[in-house]
């Protein structure tokens, strides 16, 4: 059994996993099924947004000029403007004096510079009694406001969100090139395991939740295939890994990694290839390792739940940012004030499950760690609102300071 005897610091081991990236590769998908995947290329719009001078309001398109003066107790009053048989109200020019009833995105009829919204305005017998001013531009959205043509307006390297989705309609950007998802495949190792979705709990058997926490962990970003239970046998482990390799673009085994007689996954992969690391000055995960195997990545992650979320929180993720080209954080982050001091060791990167709350006198976040924090101990991950990292150089996080949370 090779045993794992020195522990690498997280920096030296996130810079042996990044060094070892493959990007993956580019297709070409229709906009409105883009939400979620990384852009893969700069998004220069080929037409303003709008499109054309436009009501930002229901009321009555006017010359702002024709309103100065105009008061409740003392109206002016306008001239229905009539358009010429067959053409369209913003195809004429409109004369001073004269309105026209607009509704909300509507282009602006020709001549008219401001939109009176309809509770300043009464109309009857094809007029208009204005009893509020408006300035040249109010309630108008001109013609490229939002995006002018030629400007980039989506970075590559951008996760694609529900509004980046609206944008691209707007300019007329029928498809964009995205990063593929990366085939992700995941083993768990252990003869006491059991699968929850085709077997139901038997005495003595644990259910396999590590390969569903890895598959919803990456869905949003890869491509995760869950590949079986795998027995604590070393054949049976060789087996399973020369068969996913065949198959995917990187690895993430559960289980194993430690330095029992059952955890061959370290042997296994030294075998058939070259384990780069085994064993990271981190707490919970300690016993994580990394490898390659036929210029594939593999990840050989703790059998406890918490442990094994924490070594892909830290190694994991920022593997599978950089393989799909992601140039911002996925995970959404807060700043808030420490309630409680956070203790760690010089020499040791700690994932402190979190709480916060909310001060709604001083607007402030708090944050404190959960009291159970027990390797297996799934629900302390449940009941935590997300998680801090305290780096290998403290002593721990002192209560007052302000801090970086995760959120799940």
């Amino acid at each position: 059994m090779k045993l794992f005897r020195t522990l690498i610091p997280l920096r030296e081991a996130r810079s042996i996993v990044l060094r070892h990236v493959g990007r993956v590769g580019v297709e070409e998908v229709s906009f409105d099924l883009a939400a979620g995947r990384i852009l893969a290329e700069d998004i220069v719009a080929e037409m303003d947004s709008p499109p054309f001078n436009r009501a930002a309001m229901d009321g009555y398109a006017v010359k702002a000029e024709d309103t100065l003066g105009a008061a409740p107790d003392k109206p002016l009053v306008l001239h229905r403007h009539e358009p010429c048989s067959g053409s369209e109200p913003e195809s004429e020019e409109l004369p001073e004096g004269e309105y026209i009833p607009i509704q909300t995105g509507m282009p602006m009829p020709r001549g008219s510079n401001a939109v009176l919204m309809l509770e300043y305005g009464k109309e009857r017998d094809s007029k208009l009694e204005v009893f509020k001013p408006v300035t040249p531009g109010k309630n108008v959205a001109f013609k490229g406001e939002d995006v002018r043509r030629g400007d980039i307006v989506l970075n590559e390297g951008r996760l694609l969100r529900a509004a980046d989705i609206g944008l691209l309609a707007s300019i007329g950007r029928r498809h964009v090139k995205v990063r593929k998802k990366g085939a992700i495949g995941i083993l768990s190792t252990g003869d006491e395991l059991y699968d929850p979705k085709v077997n139901g709990s038997s005495g003595g058997a644990i259910a396999d939740v590590n390969s569903y926490i890895l598959a919803a962990l990456m869905s949003t970003i890869a491509k995760p295939s869950r590949m079986g239970i795998v027995s604590d046998n070393y054949d049976a482990l060789k087996a399973a890994i020369v068969s996913c390799i065949a198959n995917c673009d990187a690895i993430l085994v559960s289980g194993g990694s430690s330095v029992g007689k059952r955890d061959f996954i370290g042997d296994v992969v030294a075998d058939l290839g070259e384990m780069l690391f085994h064993g990271v000055a981190i707490r919970p995960g300690e016993p994580t390792g990394f490898g390659i195997i036929d210029e594939k990545p593999i990840f050989c992650l703790p059998g406890y739940p918490v442990s094994m979320i924490a070594a892909f929180e830290m190694l994991v993720r920022p593997f599978l940012e950089a393989m799909h080209g992601l140039k911002e954080a996925m995970m959404r982050q807060v700043f808030a004030v420490v309630a409680k001091k956070m203790p760690s060791a010089v020499g040791r990167t700690d994932f402190v499950r979190v709480r916060l709350s909310h001060d709604e006198h001083d607007g402030e976040y708090y944050v404190e760690p959960i009291r159970v924090s027990g390797s297996g101990i799934l629900s302390s991950v449940t009941s935590s609102d997300g998680f801090v990292i305290i780096e290998e150089n403290r002593e721990g996080i002192e209560e007052g300071e302000r801090i970086v949370v995760n959120l799940w």
